[in-house]
């Protein structure tokens, strides 16, 4: 949110300030926006808290939008390791900041202006008039139970803090000097000498003594201890166990079929765009009718009889057009045909059909795999409802685990020592197949194994993949130090490896040294040491280079002629060492387009410089905390203890 606001605020502001509103009806109907917030926090700012609610339909809200626009399924664990949650979170902490100094300030709204915005929403205005329409709005209200009142108090607060924006960054626009300057910033090229060193350049360490390994082990103990590992009887019942042994038939897949087409998930109906222009008489309405049907632009017909503007209706089904006479016409017509009619109303229109969109008529054949997985899960859903039934009534009556598989005919299911990661002692992962996953691929399950006490029958519980289980935990094996015959091959390694870093540190600081005295990069690489290379290279800020690090290449960037720096490389047990030789001015002039985006730029980063100053000022007297925990825990992200 904070970059919007920087970014775009002069055309932005009340899209920023109740983004979450307007998107939320304008893309998503109204879902959840107003809904009681509850919960634990996942950040506060003094008094004032983001809850974990918040944060989820905020997050929720911002995946759809990427999902939809680049046509990608992302899940909730991918974006986390991406960072997305990190600028939902920024977003959340703005309008927070916001709010505190709004309530601060005393800044206040008059009502009357957020039912006028209100009245702005496009999703509330009828398509035919283009007025507010009191019903739509009463209408989309009830179906999220939310009040009219609940609603108009949110806008009410939302513009309430819209008020305090301007004072910090409206108005603002870089000059274009500090686009030119900018440009001719990340346009010099910096000319540069690169000496890379491999693990040849350095000998290769001698075999540790075993009191060195030890040693070495203990200074690193959390690599080399065995995690806690449980043995345990599970009773898991899964759709997927159920369908190798049923059958789908004809009448069942094509039932299937026609639901999915009638809830718009197979194919798609015919749409058109429509044109509808209202006549001031029946002969108005012929006129205009003539002229549409001879191709006449919408507007212009229009215009030319003296008439309102045209309402067109953009790809819409027969049912999304008010007016039943003018719905009638639509769907009747031919591409690029007209007709004049009396409406529903008493009024006359013009109604002509710009573009025939043919409706996609789903293959069965092509989904017949598909649908045939659908039933036979909605089957086999069904059969372990009535078996979970029977399991509970026996839970109740005491049986075990055993006497419970017996009495049901299910196989129970035994693990000999898992892991919090799911993985045995000889850290194999119990991940399953695809069409049947493992218990290290449903963390619901691991929880329930990890939180278990010694010997405790669960009751049912749900999985993730929507099936039931029960487990227990049979015997506990400590989380402990690893024996040292089992670890010491790869401490072995791990010790190799440190200490031919540290080898290659000390040589590239000598290297350093010596090219600080004077002495060249190519004097130094032909002093016969294997493993040794250089390079002339030319490095831009706008593109820097994938092979040197972005240490050296920082370094290089921001040094002066003559400059020594070093790093470590790209790849494992390299180093790098750069030399700057040479700083060359891009001589190019900017103007036009280029010049545009710069400045744009240059603004953004000063409206940035200017909220991050207004909202640092802010926090210093309200304590800002994070909960990390709370985070993952509202977005289901699964990570190994």
């Amino acid at each position: 949110m904070s970059e919007s606001i920087g970014g775009k605020i002069r055309n932005m502001m009340v899209a920023v300030l109740i983004g979450l509103l307007v998107i939320a009806f304008a893309v998503w109907g109204v879902n959840d926006v107003f809904t009681q917030r509850a919960g634990n926090s996942v950040l506060t700012v003094g008094d004032a808290k983001v809850t974990t609610q918040e944060f989820e339909d905020a997050f929720e809200r911002e995946l759809q939008t990427i999902n939809r626009d680049q046509g990608s399924s992302i899940t909730n664990q991918q974006a986390y390791a991406r960072g997305m949650h990190n600028r939902v979170l920024q977003g959340l902490l703005t309008d927070t900041v916001i709010g505190i100094d709004a309530d601060e300030l005393g800044v206040g709204v008059n009502r009357s202006v957020a039912r006028n915005v209100v009245k702005e929403i496009a999703s509330f205005q009828n398509e035919l008039t283009g007025e507010f329409s009191e019903d739509k709005l009463n209408n989309r209200l009830a179906q999220n139970r939310i009040t009219r009142k609940q609603f108009e108090n949110d806008i009410f607060r939302s513009l309430r803090r819209q008020q305090t924006v301007p004072a910090i960054v409206g108005g603002l626009e870089a000059p274009a000097d500090f686009a030119t300057q900018r440009y001719n910033f990340i346009t010099e090229q910096r000319k540069a000498q690169i000496l890379t060193l491999t693990k040849e350049s350095v000998p290769a360490p001698a075999e540790p003594t075993d009191d060195e390994l030890k040693t070495f082990i203990d200074a690193n103990g959390s690599q080399y201890t065995a995690p806690e590992y449980r043995r345990i009887v599970m009773l898991r019942l899964e759709t997927f166990d159920l369908t190798t042994d049923m059958e789908a038939t004809d009448e069942e897949i094509n039932t299937a079929f026609q639901y999915k087409i009638e809830l718009g998930e197979l194919g798609a109906p015919e749409t058109r765009t429509i044109v509808q222009i209202t006549a001031t008489d029946e002969e108005n309405a012929k006129l205009a009718a003539e002229r549409l049907a001879r191709g006449d632009s919408p507007d212009d017909v229009a215009s030319g009889l003296g008439l309102v503007a045209p309402q067109t209706f953009e790809n819409v089904r027969k049912e999304a057009i008010l007016d039943p006479e003018t719905a009638d016409a639509g769907f009747e017509l031919a591409e690029g045909e007209a007709k004049s009619l009396l409406g529903s109303l008493g009024t006359y229109y013009a109604v002509g059909v710009i573009k025939v969109t043919p409706a996609v008529t789903p293959d069965l054949e092509e989904s017949r795999s598909e649908l045939r997985d659908t039933v036979l899960k909605e089957k086999a859903a069904e059969q372990l409802y009535d078996i979970t039934g029977e399991i509970e009534d026996a839970m109740t009556d005491g049986l075990t685990l055993e006497e419970i598989s017996e009495k049901v005919n299910w196989p129970l299911s035994y693990y000999d020592y898992i892991d919090r990661s799911g993985a045995t002692r000889e850290e194999i992962k119990m991940s399953g197949f695809s069409i049947i996953p493992g218990i290290a691929t449903d963390d619901i399950l691991l929880q329930e194994v990890f939180t278990s006490d010694l010997g405790f029958e669960t009751d049912l519980f749900e999985t993730s993949t929507g099936g039931y289980a029960a487990i227990r935990v049979d015997d506990i094996i400590d989380s402990k130090r690893r024996d040292f015959v089992d670890v010491k091959a790869r401490a072995t390694v791990a010790w190799k490896n440190k200490k031919t870093n540290e080898s290659l540190d000390e040589l590239v600081i000598d290297l350093a040294a010596k090219a600080r005295s004077g002495e060249t990069l190519t004097s130094i690489a032909s002093d016969g040491k294997k493993g040794i290379t250089t390079d002339d290279v030319v490095i831009v800020r706008a593109s820097p280079p994938q092979d040197i690090s972005p240490e050296v290449t920082l370094g290089i960037l921001n040094g002066q002629v003559g400059a020594i720096v070093r790093g470590k490389g790209v790849t494992p047990q390299t180093r790098q060492l750069g030399q700057l030789n040479e700083i060359v001015p891009n001589q190019d002039g900017l103007a036009g387009q280029y010049l545009d985006v710069l400045q744009e730029q240059a603004t953004a980063a000063i409206s940035s410089d200017l909220q991050n100053a207004y909202q640092q000022a802010i926090l210093e007297n309200n304590e800002l905390r994070e909960y990390p925990d709370k985070i993952k825990q509202a977005l289901g992200i699964q990570t190994d203890e």
